[in-house]
């Protein structure tokens, strides 16, 4: 390991002499990889380096003698400072930084399609400050990542990978198919079952006049669908024949998980889901505070120049919020679907301030310019450190764009039964994951933490006794008894026995402040957030440091973004169950039937077995928890949405040992600036 650094002393009157050694090893170092300072001193009383080694909370005062391991992304020379006695004593150490060479891969899947056809060019790649493919389709963004591609002929795409004057390439082939030869195509959705559940098949065929699938399915249509439930993983087989006997084959593989694959090592599956916040308006800035700990900055945030018009063309550019607690804002169904802007068949994301006379006035901020306002890493050091060193998503969602009841109930039941709006009728006895959970003989408990209790309303009032309790129908009636007050989940987690005793599935209700403000903790806007984050801790807390912490995930997520500025368009999705919104005759975003996301959501993974420092780019919402929960415990779906939601399995890796050591977590403040009357964007004439 080689090292570079100095020494040296200077002796004051007395005959004192002030020494300092300072060194760094290894001294050559590709960008982002680690290095550690070392340094010792006699007769200091300050020491200080620059750059700073500390974290910008810390201060820049060090140890008189220590050491400090840092990711350096760039050739740097440090200077260490020693003060004592009147002298001073300065020393250097540098760190020679060799640009990584970047990688990449890419493929194509189906790697042949006939003409009309779509092809998904999928890439991956590490240590790339630029992407883009040939052939029309340009720059390319994120470190992995997917684009659509239609050749009318067989095509080889390359993508290039630059980086600080180097660069790398990779192809791939999409073959195209003569309009006039025999040729068919398979694929399966998803591809990936649990025991039981199902997998579509889809095929088109040309100039084929018989079609046949193997194992088990026979000759079906030219062109078509067929549902399989293979008790194994099976790679099925479509074979096209022609008018003069010849055959052309194609083959889709359906992977059977054996109770979740890797996922039996969680025994335990947590999940947390707190309220109102948009992704850019938590984790807008996380990507700056990721590459400042000398990892990629590789999370889709803010753009600070990006400036939105109000109503009366004032521009208003995201800025850092000046207090933890501002008024609220409307997340509703029609305030939502106007925010996004739906023009041309593509969402425009830029009226989150474009309203004249907001649902929800305030004398403070009119303008709704709160809304382009940002936390970062000042604000809630817990979560970012959390998200940084564990696993996180810049493109997890809500489910729908509404508020917290619809998106709650998308979060037990797949669906929301058409209700778009709280007035509406409550679908209260439709299933819950609750329900599947309890038909699978798996152990669960709902944990609340104030009086707020949202399985409450999934109970159908049938005796008419004016209550809903056990005599009712609905799944608060079933499964009440499995809710419990949180210090059970505290108590549990304290014992050495913690991991036999934790239930396997549990949901954690947030805490709204229905006993009074001091409970009101679940950082909806109108509350303080770091207090609410602050109790996040807690509840994190608890697991990292029970018996259970090895064999359990915690997943911390937002209900819905709270009507705060996102930049990411809601994606595509499922329709959960043929039912449509409950629209009235003034409701906008009548083009959305279920079909689109809401709006995208912070997330945060932690578990022994994730991906360290890991950001998905994969498209998901609320249902991809409920598919996770489905895929470990080998439980069927609720609706199409689960059923056909990623489950997250992307974010963690069981072939490596699980991660056991919890890393250092900041501390979470509690005593930022809570001030509303600050909400405002401080430049804006309101």
């Amino acid at each position: 390991m080689s090292a570079c650094g100095s020494s040296g002393a200077s002796a004051d009157r007395d005959g004192r002499t002030l020494t300092a050694e300072f060194t760094v090893a290894p001294g050559n170092i590709t960008a982002g990889a680690l290095a550690t300072f070392t340094w010792r001193t006699s007769n200091a009383t300050s020491v200080t380096v620059a750059p700073n080694l500390n974290e910008e909370d810390d201060g820049t005062a060090l140890p008189l003698s220590g050491s400090r391991t840092l990711a350096v992304s760039e050739t740097t020379t440090y200077t260490l400072t020693a003060q004592g006695n009147g002298r001073t004593v300065q020393r250097q150490a540098t760190v020679t930084v060799t640009p990584a060479t970047p990688t990449v891969t890419l493929t194509s899947e189906p790697e042949a399609i006939m003409p009309g056809q779509q092809a998904t060019l999928r890439w991956t790649s590490e240590n790339a400050q630029s992407l883009s493919i040939d052939k029309g389709v340009g720059t390319v963004t994120g470190p992995t990542g997917s684009v659509h591609v239609a050749p009318q002929a067989t095509t080889t795409y390359t993508i290039t990978a630059s980086a600080a004057g180097k660069s790398s390439t990779a192809q791939a082939t999409v073959t195209v198919t003569a309009a006039g030869q025999l040729a068919i195509t398979l694929t399966s959705a998803p591809q990936s079952i649990a025991e039981g559940a199902s997998s579509k098949l889809t095929w088109v065929s040309q100039n084929a006049v018989r079609v046949s699938i193997s194992p088990g399915v026979g000759t079906v249509s030219l062109n078509g669908t067929v549902d399989v439930t293979p008790s194994a993983t099976t790679t099925y087989t479509a074979t096209a024949t022609d008018g003069n006997g010849n055959t052309q084959v194609a083959s889709a593989t359906v992977t059977v998980l054996d109770g979740g694959g890797g996922l039996v090592n969680l025994n335990h599956i947590i999940f947390f889901i707190q309220e109102n916040r948009s992704f850019d308006n938590y984790f807008g800035m996380l990507g700056k505070y990721r590459e400042s700990e000398g990892l990629p900055n590789d999370v889709d945030g803010l753009d600070l120049n990006k400036a939105l018009v109000d109503f009366w063309g004032h521009s208003v550019k995201p800025f850092h919020q000046r207090s933890v607690q501002t008024e609220n804002l409307s997340p509703a169904w029609n305030e939502s679907h106007f925010y996004a802007n739906f023009q041309n068949g593509q969402f425009m994301m830029d009226k989150f301030l474009g309203q004249q006379n907001p649902s929800i006035p305030s004398t403070i901020d009119p303008h709704y310019t709160r809304t382009m306002g940002y936390y970062d890493e000042k604000d809630i050091p817990f979560y970012y450190e959390l998200a940084t060193q564990f696993a996180t998503s810049d493109r997890f969602f809500s489910s729908a764009m509404s508020g917290t009841v619809v998106n709650r109930t998308f979060l037990f039941s797949a669906t929301s039964a058409g209700m778009i709006r709280p007035s509406d009728p409550f679908p209260e006895d439709i299933p819950t994951i609750f329900r599947r959970l309890s038909e699978g003989g798996i152990s669960w408990r709902y944990y609340y933490q104030d009086g707020s209790v949202f399985l409450a309303n999934y109970c159908k009032e049938t005796n008419n006794d004016g209550k809903c309790d056990e005599n009712d129908t609905g799944d608060w009636a079933r499964y009440m008894k499995n809710v419990w007050h949180i210090n059970n989940y505290f108590d549990i987690l304290s014992r050495p026995t913690a991991d036999a005793d934790l239930p396997q599935v549990i949901f954690i209700q947030h805490s709204s402040g229905e006993k009074g403000p001091e409970t009101a903790l679940d950082e909806h806007p109108g509350h303080h957030v770091q207090k609410g984050v602050a109790q996040a801790e807690k509840i994190v807390r608890a697991l990292l440091n029970s018996p259970a912490w090895g064999s359990s995930v915690f997943i911390l997520s937002h209900d819905e973004g709270g009507g705060l500025y996102d930049h990411v368009p809601p994606y595509a999705v499922t329709n959960p169950d043929g039912i449509i919104p409950k629209f009235r005759d003034t409701d906008g975003g009548n083009y959305d039937n279920f079909t689109y996301s809401g709006f995208r959501v912070p997330l945060i993974v932690v578990s022994p077995w994730v991906k360290p420092s890991y950001v998905s780019h994969v498209n998901r919402e609320f249902t991809s928890i409920l598919k996770l929960i489905e895929t470990r415990f080998n439980l069927p779906p609720l609706t199409q949405r689960d059923a056909q939601a990623d489950d997250m399995t992307e974010m963690f890796d069981f072939s490596s040992p699980r991660r056991l050591t919890v890393p250092p977590l900041p501390a979470q403040p509690i005593n930022g600036v809570a001030d509303i009357t600050l909400e405002a964007e401080p430049n804006h004439p309101n």
